[in-house]
């Protein structure tokens, strides 16, 4: 689904700075991969080469199969639109639509009708549980809904691939808990490959596997087994291991 091979970033500048070293990554289709590391480790360098608002200077990324690095200004567009869904930290909703219409924006830009808009958004919002703020402003919602409306933004044109930025890093325990069941559901039941960068280990421990990042190679990767309880203390484990500051990792919550 996803694969990189030998991916490295090299921001050119008075002081030439490598951010990425031969990145070797592999998702399978249906996969939830979390992606951790200190603060300036490569995640998000990783995670915006994936999405194609970054470039590699050197390797290859393919998503299903193709370059999204080497296609046109206009197949590109396409190919977001169609292949990636996007979860940002800070929703990225904008506040002059209602959350009906943010829904629907990624169909607004493909041409679909008005009717088919109306009953995908109401399935979608249905499955996340929020028909009842539809109507609403985004500003006149709660953190927790303003992400499950991100949510059904992401998933409302069915992409095959989903990239979540930090998208618990503004919730509080219980919301966080929420959003993390529904990519879980959503990852399980339309079996879209996940690809989230968090520092969260408890958001971590929902993945099926987690690939550590540290000072922009790859460092290690451990998988889930049955207990996600255990998991997680093979996340925090790990996160001790490599080190970085405290402030680095959000406060544990079990």
């Amino acid at each position: 689904m996803l694969k990189l091979s030998k991916v490295s970033k090299v921001y050119d500048g008075k002081v030439t700075y490598r951010a990425l070293t031969d990145i070797d990554l592999e998702i399978e289709k249906g996969e939830f991969v979390a992606i951790m590391g200190p603060s300036g480790s490569g995640k998000t360098t990783l995670l915006n080469m994936i999405s194609t608002n970054d470039f590699p200077t050197t390797g290859e990324i393919a998503i299903n199969g193709t370059n999204p690095h080497k296609l046109n200004k206009n197949a590109l567009a396409k190919f977001r639109r169609n292949e990636l869904g996007f979860i940002f930290q800070d929703f990225n909703l904008l506040h002059t639509l209602t959350v009906e219409e943010n829904i629907v924006l990624p169909l607004t830009l493909e041409g679909t009708s008005v009717k088919e808009m109306k009953q995908k958004s109401h399935t979608i919002a249905k499955s996340l549980g929020i028909e009842s703020i539809m109507k609403k402003r985004t500003y006149e919602i709660s953190g927790g809904q303003a992400q499950r409306v991100a949510i059904a933004r992401a998933m409302i044109h069915e992409p095959k691939l989903l990239l979540a930025d930090e998208p618990t890093g503004n919730l509080d325990s219980k919301a966080a808990k929420d959003v993390m069941n529904m990519l879980v559901t959503i990852n399980e039941k339309e079996q879209t490959s996940l690809l989230m960068v968090t520092h969260d280990p408890q958001a971590a421990s929902y993945s099926d596997r987690v690939v550590f990042i540290r000072d922009g190679k790859l460092h290690s990767e451990i998988h889930r087994g049955e207990s996600r309880q255990a998991f997680f203390q093979k996340i925090i484990d790990m996160l001790s291991l490599m080190g970085g500051e405290g402030h680095d990792f959000s406060s544990i919550r079990v």
